[in-house]
């Protein structure tokens, strides 16, 4: 709408989508695959991903507060006694959990936008 030059002026309805599955679907295959792009796009709207190093020692105490949906990804840098972290977050709880990690010590911490997803 604004790329239109449109604003809205007010709200005539509001609706919810539902997707329903018959119990027999002539094409189950097709079915389960709209429902899980359905499914990546609702988590993506729902987590960011977080990205940050800290050093090894602090490594822990970092995973705590972003233990990501099945566990963070931890990568070696090169400078020894490093890691790079990447976690998914909820994105409701990124601010706090963002000065939790500056307070153990991480340091260039990134939020990045997830724009699709399959998880588990």
């Amino acid at each position: 709408m604004r790329a239109a030059g449109l604003k809205a002026i007010s709200t005539v309805v509001e609706s919810t989508a539902i997707l329903i599955k018959s119990k027999r679907p002539s094409d189950p295959k097709l079915v389960n695959l709209i429902a899980s792009r359905i499914r990546g796009v609702i988590t993506a709207q729902k987590y960011v991903l977080c990205t940050y190093n800290v050093e090894r020692p602090k490594l822990e105490a970092a995973c705590k507060i972003t233990p990501g949906k099945r566990a963070p990804t931890i990568n070696s840098l090169e400078e020894s006694n490093w890691v790079a972290v990447s976690a998914m977050v909820e994105r409701k709880k990124i601010a706090i959990a963002m000065d939790e990690l500056t307070s153990v010590g991480a340091c260039d911490i990134l939020v990045m936008k997830i724009d699709n997803s399959r998880t588990v």
